[in-house]
């Protein structure tokens, strides 16, 4: 005797005890699980169980404006031709165990907004995860990003999370998980911190986040701190297995730290090198900090790289990384683990 569980097309859950008999159902007839058993066989087709996020129910877009309090969870978006969820001047906003199945533009935009909290949730085939824009106090925590895509042009995106002009205390990107195929996908930065700016006692988190898969971006890599300036963010903990053009990088900015992270990349037609420090943009950069990281890097010529500091920083802490193997990353085969490895196969196209 065994129990066995269904999802019906009717969307509704299904368990089964069987003995030595097959049991079936007919669609236009059974809804629920006491009328099964008072039914004769018929040779209609079961539907194997699926996983949580595959059989959420489907929701319309999202766009909320100055709303509050409020908590969005247990809901699938498909294929949104823009923007799947589109927040402006929210607070107090919870986004749990959420599917955002493909979507033209970004997953989630949060604009003017605070105090948001985005956890458990799945990102598939769009061109930003969450994008947030001049907000405060924002949480992204434990969700899992696939194949994101960048746009062409202006706004062109790409990122698994970006920061844009994030500041104050209380913001953080921690226990994600993302992964980019080769040919199905066209990232640019998997964490991208833009003129974002955390405190001296609340600096902006970015932690422990496990990564794999980058390219072909000639500039895009993993995380990128300071880009454009910035100030107080911190990146200790993170994993990253052949994250694109760089692993992570202080692109400018005051008070960032890289510590405690691993990096590895094989040779690819993209890959330069796993850490660097480099002001790029004439912003401010001073006071930052890169040591004790682990990382092995071959570039694009077939060569050894252990980083690079420009010099065109102040008071910098540059220390480069000792090596590590791909093995002690300790990368699953299977990373996205929020699906079965069957349905990662269907949604990733």
């Amino acid at each position: 005797m065994a129990t066995e569980k269904y999802l019906l097309q009717d969307g509704s859950t299904l368990e089964i005890t069987t003995t030595d008999k097959t049991i079936a159902y007919k669609e236009s007839v059974v809804t629920t699980v006491d009328k099964v058993v008072n039914y004769e066989e018929v040779t209609t087709k079961i539907i194997p169980a699926v996983s949580f996020y595959i059989g959420l129910p489907k929701s319309d877009t999202l766009v909320l404006s100055a709303q509050s309090n409020r908590v969005i969870e247990n809901i699938r978006i498909s294929n949104a031709a823009g923007i799947a969820a589109q927040l402006t001047n929210c607070g107090n906003i919870t986004f749990r165990n959420c599917f955002f199945d493909g979507a033209g533009a970004e997953a989630i935009t949060l604009y003017n907004c605070k105090n948001i909290l985005i956890e458990k949730c799945l990102f598939a085939r769009v061109t930003t995860g969450v994008y947030a824009s001049t907000s405060q106090s924002i949480k992204i925590l434990n969700n899992q990003f696939l194949n994101v895509r960048r746009r062409e042009g202006v706004n062109a995106r790409g990122q698994f999370v970006q920061f844009d002009n994030v500041s104050g205390a209380g913001n953080e990107v921690s226990g994600n998980k993302g992964e980019n195929f080769i040919g199905e996908s066209n990232p640019e930065d998997l964490i991208s911190m833009f003129k974002s700016n955390g405190t001296a006692a609340s600096p902006i988190q970015i932690r422990n986040n496990m990564f794999k898969g980058g390219g072909p971006s000639a500039s895009g890599g993993g995380i990128i701190l300071g880009d454009f300036g910035g100030s107080y963010i911190t990146a200790d903990g993170n994993v990253l297995l052949n994250p694109g053009n760089y692993g992570m990088s202080i692109a400018g900015g005051s008070n960032m730290v890289i510590t405690n992270n691993k990096i590895f990349s094989k040779q690819f037609p993209w890959s330069n090198n796993p850490l660097f420090i480099w002001e790029q943009s004439g912003s401010v950069c001073a006071n930052n900090t890169i040591k004790s990281n682990r990382a092995t890097w071959t570039d694009k010529d077939g060569k050894p790289n252990g980083g690079w500091n420009a010099g065109n920083c102040v008071n910098t802490i540059w220390e480069k990384p000792t090596p590590i193997t791909e093995a002690e990353l300790n990368v699953p085969v299977h990373l996205i683990d929020y699906v079965t490895p069957e349905e990662l196969i269907k949604i990733r196209k």
